[in-house]
């Protein structure tokens, strides 16, 4: 399970922290102030180390001439006294030429790839001005020179920190509290991706308690047009609103909620064992009636918001995880979707697996059409049972 944990935290893991932390650290004194902290910083560790040493050689220095170390300066010979002048000049000045070349090292080996780095992610990304702000990973939050060391932080997890707080207010949607669709094309299916690869050579074992499976689920908010003709759009966005916070509680940290598109919701999820779709499927349907409402103008009359759910398994067949790819999965999820809705509204719809299409040619078949792959004995559409 500790793997399903992992793969959750990386879902989520942009989303945790707040929007406001980009301009946080935009706020941040530039990039000389920055080099010049960790100059300093460089600095009075050198020159105190060094300070040591030069007491201790002082020490062996007079115990070699016969002389008392630590007198008066008045009462010190003119021997001691240029001992001494010598010492503390060479400390400095080797104190400086270090941290000198500490900065040159630094500025060649660490800053400047790492800013080529950025502009990498520049232009793959479509964000402008990571580069310009390269040092925004050294500094933290705080105003100490100390405060520049962290042991349990490398410099390269600082730029993977900086770079998710500068992009994430392109994947949020600010009326629903949820990642948008441009999250889930340019993050999540990588990782889902990622995971199917991953996950091979588990194909083979059987379920155990330790077991853990995803699944896609949509979301569609029911009759959301008429909520719009007779309240308006504003209060449209508060029902938005309320379906977001619903979403996220009830996957809580299993999974991400992203706004797919106008009344649509997408959900993906980690499941342990028992892989209960269908248990989730109601449970997000209950809280749904229960947390999301509209109000008459005129009546004051509370009338629930209803949904509909389509779900599918990722992946649907365990011995052939990489037949669909992430699109036809949820392209699966919104047909179960489009089941629910036309039969009812209120509901939920799954698509779960039977036997695995014999040839390439039938996935593609049963990818584009969820009612040809229950009728070839592909699929096994998933209903509630009538009594709920």
């Amino acid at each position: 399970m500790n793997v399903s944990i992992q793969f959750c935290d990386n879902l989520v893991r942009i989303g945790r922290k707040e929007v406001s932390s980009v301009k946080q650290r935009q706020s941040v004194p530039g990039s000389w102030d920055t080099l010049w902290r960790a100059a300093a910083f460089s600095f009075i560790c050198i020159f105190f180390f060094s300070l040591l040493v030069g007491v201790f050689i002082y020490i062996i220095g007079c115990y070699y001439l016969e002389i008392t170390p630590f007198i008066f300066w008045t009462n010190m010979e003119e021997t001691q006294r240029t001992i001494i002048v010598l010492i503390f000049s060479g400390i400095f000045i080797f104190s400086l030429l270090l941290t000198v070349m500490l900065a040159y090292l630094y500025d060649k080996l660490i800053y400047s790839p790492m800013k080529e780095l950025l502009r990498g992610v520049e232009k793959s990304s479509g964000y402008e001005g990571l580069a310009d702000n390269a040092v925004l990973y050294l500094q933290g939050v705080g105003n100490k020179v100390s405060d520049l060391y962290k042991p349990q932080e490398s410099w390269a997890d600082r730029i993977h920190d900086y770079i998710e707080n500068a992009t994430q207010e392109r994947y949020f949607d600010e009326t629903t509290g949820c990642f948008n669709r441009k999250y889930f094309s340019q993050a999540i299916s990588q990782i889902l991706n990622t995971q199917l690869m991953c996950s091979l050579g588990e194909m083979k074992k059987p379920l155990t308690t330790s077991s853990y499976s995803y699944a896609l689920y949509l979301v569609d908010i029911d009759h959301f047009k008429m909520i719009n003709d007779e309240f308006g759009h504003n209060y449209g966005d508060q029902v938005l609103g309320q379906v977001g916070q619903t979403l996220r509680n009830a996957i809580r940290s299993n999974g991400i909620v992203i706004r797919n598109g106008g009344e649509e919701f997408l959900i993906v999820v980690c499941l342990g064992y028992p892989l209960d779709y269908s248990g989730l499927a109601e449970k997000i349907r209950c809280d749904f009636n229960e947390t999301v409402y509209v109000t008459s103008l005129l009546t004051h009359e509370i009338r629930p918001v209803t949904c509909s759910i389509g779900f599918v398994p990722f992946p649907v067949f365990t011995d052939n995880r990489t037949a669909f790819s992430v699109a036809q999965y949820v392209n699966l999820a919104d047909q179960a979707m489009y089941m629910a809705k036309t039969e009812g509204r209120n509901t939920w719809r799954g698509v779960m697996p039977l036997d695995i299409p014999p040839t390439a040619e039938e996935f593609e078949r049963a990818a584009l059409s969820v009612d040809y792959g229950a009728k070839a004995g592909y699929f096994q559409i998933e209903r509630p049972p009538d009594n709920m």
